[in-house]
């Protein structure tokens, strides 16, 4: 599948010609910026100088994009990149920060994620006269908005559109390496009992699309609960666990699917444990993460 079927709307023209900037789309009178939600943000310095990211992926974009060093804080779940991250403070979990210790850092923005944040800290920061940008990434064609959002804000345009240039260019590849092979049917399960699968609508089901796979939960949208009987019933020949360690978690998760041999992913061997962050997490590495699904899908060709 080519990134211009992808979502039956993927914009494969990013980073050719003139884009308008994200306060130019849908702007809201009396705003610097419009967020991802539609709600009008001035950050209290433009470029903003003293950055806040209370979302994983939000931070791993602003190191992409060269923004790294404004960050004065993020949440406990932001680890990547490695080794950049942990000199930063940490100001609590995603869905509860302490507001009292991000009033405190005086930031210019705050960053968070409609998938990840309480709508009740947005409308705190809010009330103490913070400027939040909220951010709502669903599918990879939503990848170029956020980098182009994050770049403007920053003063980091310029590194925004190479980001973006990078990542298309890198799917495409992905596609051209699997494009006439069959497509597999794919489970990407993120929760096991209940069970939780990627559907369509996200970008972990552009990825399978992209990667050369057809994701059997496609008949349902987001990440929610499907039903097992489903699953056995249309027989998925590949099995993805995302997980936080899949070294650790792995095993674990592999096992778990043992108990229904007749799947043919079972059967096969074909139950593999990833890190979840390159496919779950809309990110800096969802490239990665396309790379690593290709080779799942299609082991003998997908190699770059």
């Amino acid at each position: 599948m080519s990134l211009s079927a992808l979502g039956a709307a993927l914009p494969v023209t990013l980073g050719c010609g003139k884009h308008a900037s994200p306060s130019e789309r849908n702007a809201v009178p009396g705003f610097a910026f419009t967020d991802e939600i539609g709600r009008g943000v001035n950050p209290r310095d433009v470029p903003a100088r003293r950055v806040v990211s209370l979302a994983p992926n939000v931070t791993e974009l602003l190191f992409a994009v060269g923004a790294g060093a404004l960050l004065v804080g993020v949440d406990n779940y932001s680890d990547q990149p490695a080794r950049l991250v942990d000199h930063i403070p940490k100001l609590g979990s995603d869905y509860e920060p302490s507001i009292e210790r991000i009033v405190a850092l005086s930031p210019d923005v705050v960053f968070t994620s409609l998938s990840a944040n309480r709508r009740e800290t947005v409308e705190a920061l809010q009330r103490l006269d913070i400027p939040v940008f909220v951010t709502d990434t669903r599918a990879v064609v939503g990848m170029d908005r956020m980098y182009r959002s994050l770049g403007a804000i920053t003063g980091h345009a310029k590194q925004a559109e190479e980001q973006i240039v990078h990542l298309h260019a890198g799917l495409e590849e992905v596609a051209r390496r699997v494009s006439g092979r069959p497509k597999p049917r794919v489970l990407v399960v993120v929760w096991d009992d209940p069970l939780y699968v990627a559907g369509r609508g996200t970008f972990t089901h552009d990825l399978i699309e992209l990667a050369g796979g057809t994701n059997i939960a496609a008949d349902v949208t987001g990440f929610v609960r499907y039903p097992l009987e489903r699953v056995l019933r249309l027989g998925p020949e590949l099995i993805v666990l995302p997980t936080h360690s899949a070294v650790e978690q792995g095993p674990r998760a592999i096992a778990y699917w043992s108990r229904w041999p007749e799947l043919p992913a079972v059967r096969t061997g074909r139950v593999k444990a990833i890190e979840d962050a390159v496919i779950i997490r809309p990110g800096a590495r969802l490239l990665e993460g396309a790379n690593v699904l290709a080779r799942l899908i299609h082991p003998d060709k997908a190699s770059p």
